[in-house]
């Protein structure tokens, strides 16, 4: 069985005609482009090359074989792109995250982007050792998550960085300012939503005698909010995606640290890239103007 990319280095040779620019193209070595090419004229049982000191070059035959090889690679490409765009109308994208921001983002605005999939979303958060299982046996074919997966089936692509803000009531001396550091922030207590994912452990972290007042649902969260002052967190995601009522008198004041970002990725089998990268690129470009 003919290999594809002994014969798209056919091709690339047959373009850039020496060793070393078809190698510096192809982003191999010298001698692997050697070794291949010498192993697909073997393969063919043909002689397609003239070789001599210092210079090889395509016989009559090697150039007739480039040309072929290069209409075979075009009609592959053709088929590979016709089977995976069937796949693309006609299967579900199963998403699933490790943090709340991103996936209430994408079920807010997943029908403005220009692709073919059936959106179904996983609200239940992941854990991170979740991760690598939960793709290999394809309940979901993307996984948001909050850092590239060591594995080598699997491939993660950058979408974008979540950063969260306080609302605070407009007597207290803090909704003056314009923004606040998370050390400004000690001593309060905070309504948080229960399952907010690597967001708990970072605030937390930082805000280390805080008290913290979870609820377990966002309708809670809010109804409670309504008839308080306890001041809340926010999140460019969040607010891109209206998951709140905001009906009370708190002001929104920016948190200027340098702990406050979680950067997140889509991470997906490696066999599913060329299908899912162009869909990602417009996540990416939609998170990078939040």
């Amino acid at each position: 069985m003919l290999d594809l990319e002994l014969l798209s280095q056919l091709v690339a040779f047959n373009k850039y005609k020496t060793i070393s620019e078809t190698a510096e193209h192809l982003l191999i070595t010298q001698p692997s482009v050697s070794r291949n090419l010498k192993k697909l004229e073997e393969q063919l049982g043909v002689k397609l090359f003239n070789r001599s000191v210092n210079r090889i070059s395509l016989t009559e035959t090697g150039k007739l074989a480039a040309k072929e090889a290069e209409a075979l690679l075009e009609a592959s490409d053709n088929f590979l792109t016709t089977v995976q765009n069937f796949d693309q109308r006609n299967n579900q994208l199963a998403i699933s995250t490790v943090l709340p921001g991103p996936l209430l983002w994408l079920m807010r605005h997943y029908q403005t982007l220009d692709c073919n999939y059936n959106f179904s979303f996983h609200e239940q958060l992941l854990e991170p050792e979740q991760i690598v299982q939960e793709l290999l046996t394809l309940k979901s074919k993307i996984v948001i998550t909050t850092e590239e997966v060591n594995d080598d089936r699997l491939e993660s692509f950058y979408l974008g960085a979540e950063k969260i803000l306080v609302r605070i009531d407009q007597f207290n001396p803090l909704a003056s300012k314009t923004s606040v550091t998370f050390k400004e922030l000690e001593r309060l207590s905070f309504l948080v939503y229960q399952d907010i994912g690597p967001w708990r452990q970072l605030t937390e972290k930082q805000i280390p005698n805080a008290k913290f007042l979870y609820q377990k649902d966002i309708e809670s969260l809010d109804e409670l909010t309504k008839y308080s002052n306890f001041p809340v967190f926010r999140s460019n995601l969040t607010i891109a995606s209206q998951a709140h009522e905001e009906k009370d008198d708190r002001v929104p004041v920016a948190i200027d640290d340098p702990n406050n970002r979680i950067d997140f990725y889509a991470t997906y089998l490696k066999e599913k890239s060329k299908s899912l990268r162009p869909l990602l690129k417009q996540i990416s470009q939609a998170f990078s103007k939040l």
